[in-house]
């Protein structure tokens, strides 16, 4: 039984150590520490190897013994280049021979050693002294090691110290016993593989945050916990089989009976413990305290925070709570903002949204944690009020018992809440490291909500915007019904008799009704709907500006000098209502004895519309910053501001551009190039 544990252990070893030195052998940073670490790694894969060799052929002791002694010998090399500051290489050969004489003389032990077992001699009680000899020295440079670095720094070296301590004191017990019984125990040396297994992670901890070493190796919290929970159930299950087998040995003829039941109740608490969700936080818990020296990987919790926050389907009051009590697990938690100067519930988990202790913590402590951002320990108050920097009332305090945690979130742009927790118990207790982290999640997540509300109230604005685009063209229209019936209502004093009057007055009525029928359809689809757009005579729609048009001064005057019966491919309506407004704008800047003059001709492959007037003019910096911007006039409340923005707008629908020239005082000239389409 002895050998296949030895063989095991060994051979476990073996593989560890030699992806130990793979892993060392794919960094690319140099340094005598990393050198001499990938060198005692490596004399410790050929170590396990000759410990297989010794287990399985009975290879002398000797070769092993010389192995190990030139092991140690790196491994003492390793440690006193940690201990000492600014170690180099050439000044520790150069230096005094009793630095460097231990060195050498391991050395020449080994020699001797591996020359002992050439000759074929067995090792004597004076090879067991110098093993028992290289322990101790072991022992003491790790106990120098810890009490001579800094107290900032010991967790670094801390896990190293565990694992090289754990492996020379069990050194030391056998060689000792060995000593005192003048044998080694074969037992004792079947389990040395399973130590060194141990020790290499813990040496593998320290190599990654030792800066000196210069060996950039990852170990990520996961690889150590199921390293940790196999290494456990390995040695479980080997002290059982031992138990076992002792069972079997002394229990004569029930002996097997026995063995077979022992096994299978060691199965079942096995399994009932592994299965067991308190045991394996209390464990992780055990693995970040003593070989991390931060408590979480902050690049995992960034990525699981960020895929929390990427969920869809649920409210973002929800999802901010749970991206917060992910790392922690907490039983309860409520997320509350501020609206109206008050607290409302936006999230909660266990707990109602009426919750009497989540008002009380919303009451009395919630606005003195945004106030002062503090995250406010509810327990820590309790005992001790002095803490915090503003005053709580320890009469409400005590009334509090299923939250512990207060803590605030806030922006620049006036965003404020509150996150409340309980007790977390994916933790064991709570330190700046956790607060440090609950504070830069509640500061993201701040920003996060305080995004949400915006795009809600941009969304809202955009409708009232859309609403409000959509009434100004529909005034545009109706402004166009107007004149129609106001030229009609002015002709009418002098040709209300005429038959041809009221045949032209019931022309525009009916077109008057089309247009208001339309603006109807407009409002109730809540969007305005253009018509199709067909050919049409260009003079005939000029024409009807102009004759719109006449009812102010001064009246425009048309010139056509293209055929009778040109054509322009668009919306004839949305045509004339755009020239209407440019008109009536030159109109509105022109003095009633001014000359307006609308002409209409042909360019290249286009038609060129003009429309001049000599009015007050423009600035080239109105012309570049304000004609065409939407909604902004220079005519009060008379104007609504769409009028030369929407011409350019149709313009360029069609394909075309628009081209202003204007100064001040001079007059302005509007030239609307339109493509011209073959039918």
């Amino acid at each position: 039984m002895s050998i296949i544990v030895g063989l095991l252990g060994y051979s476990i070893a073996a593989v560890v150590y030699l992806l130990f030195s793979l892993l060392l052998l794919t960094t690319k940073q140099s340094g005598f520490q990393r050198q001499a670490l990938s060198l005692v790694v490596f004399f410790t894969l050929l170590w396990a190897s000759a410990g297989v060799a010794q287990m399985w052929i009975a290879l002398p002791l000797g070769y092993l013994f010389g192995i190990e002694s030139l092991r140690n010998a790196l491994w003492f090399l390793l440690l006193y280049a940690t201990i000492a500051p600014r170690f180099e290489l050439s000044n520790f050969v150069r230096g005094p021979w009793r630095k460097k004489g231990l060195l050498l003389g391991l050395i020449c032990i080994a020699c001797l050693q591996v020359s002992t077992a050439l000759a074929g001699q067995q090792l004597n009680q004076f090879w067991l002294v110098t093993q028992l000899s290289q322990t101790v020295i072991g022992l003491w440079l790790i106990e120098q090691l810890y009490r001579r670095i800094d107290v900032s720094a010991r967790p670094t070296i801390k896990p190293m110290c565990l694992g090289l301590g754990g492996m020379f004191a069990f050194d030391f017990a056998l060689y000792a016993n060995a000593l005192i019984t003048s044998g080694i125990s074969f037992d004792f040396w079947s389990l040395r593989g399973f130590v060194a297994i141990l020790a290499a992670p813990l040496v593998l901890l320290s190599a990654r945050r030792i800066k000196r070493w210069s060996t950039k190796i990852y170990v990520s919290r996961d690889v150590i916990y199921h390293s940790t929970l196999l290494l456990v159930a390995g040695g479980y299950l080997l002290v059982m089989a031992l138990v076992g087998y002792y069972i079997r040995y002394a229990g004569g003829d029930w002996g097997s009976m026995a063995q077979n039941g022992f096994f299978a109740l060691s199965a079942l608490i096995l399994v009932s413990l592994f299965l067991s969700e308190r045991l394996r936080k209390r464990l992780k818990v055990q693995i970040t305290k003593h070989f991390f020296a931060n408590k979480y990987e902050y690049r995992e919790e960034w990525m699981k925070f960020a895929a929390v926050l990427e969920e869809d389907g649920v409210s973002p009051y929800s999802i901010a709570l749970k991206a917060i009590n992910q790392p922690f697990d907490c039983q309860y938690a409520g997320l509350a903002i501020v609206e109206n100067g008050r607290y409302v519930v936006k999230a909660t988990y266990n707990i109602r949204d009426d919750d009497s202790q989540a008002q009380l913590c919303l009451d009395h402590l919630a606005g003195q944690a945004i106030e002062h951002q503090w995250i406010v320990d509810i327990e820590e108050l309790k005992e001790d009020t002095s803490v915090v920097p503003f005053q709580v009332s320890t009469s409400q305090l005590q009334q509090i018992t299923k939250f512990c945690y207060v803590i605030p979130m806030s922006t620049s742009a006036g965003f404020k809440g509150v996150i409340l927790l309980s007790a977390p118990s994916a933790i064991h207790s709570v330190n700046w490291e956790d607060r440090d982290l609950m504070r830069a999640i509640s500061r993201q997540l701040a920003v996060f909500l305080n995004l949400h509300r915006s795009n809600l109230a941009l969304a809202e604005s955009q409708q009232f915007d859309t609403f409000n685009r959509m009434s100004a063209y529909l005034v545009h229209d109706l402004k166009n019904v107007l004149a129609q019936l106001q030229l009609m209502s002015k002709n009418a004093v002098k040709h209300k008799h005429n038959p041809e009057f009221i045949d032209d007055a019931f022309e525009t009525v009916d077109s008057a009704a089309n247009r208001l029928a339309k603006v109807v359809a407009h409002l109730s689809k809540k969007q305005r709907v253009d018509t199709v757009v067909a050919p049409f005579q260009l003079k005939a729609a000029l024409e009807q500006v102009a004759q719109s048009r006449s009812i102010s001064k001064p009246i425009p005057q048309l010139a056509f000098t293209l055929s009778e019966n040109f054509e322009l491919v668009g919306d004839q309506e949305r045509f004339v209502n755009v020239v209407s407004h440019l008109v009536q704008n030159a109109q509105d800047a022109t003095a009633e004895d001014g000359l307006i003059s609308i002409r209409a001709g042909k360019q290249a492959n286009e038609c060129l519309i003009e429309i001049q007037d000599n009015g007050e003019g423009m600035s080239v910096e109105f012309i570049d910053t304000r004609l065409f911007k939407p909604f902004d006039t220079t005519k009060g409340n008379a104007g609504m501001g769409v009028g030369a923005y929407d011409a350019k707008r149709f313009v360029e629908e069609l394909g075309g551009h628009i081209q202003v020239t204007s100064n001040v005082g001079e007059g302005s000239l509007f030239k609307l190039y339109l493509p011209i389409h073959k039918i």
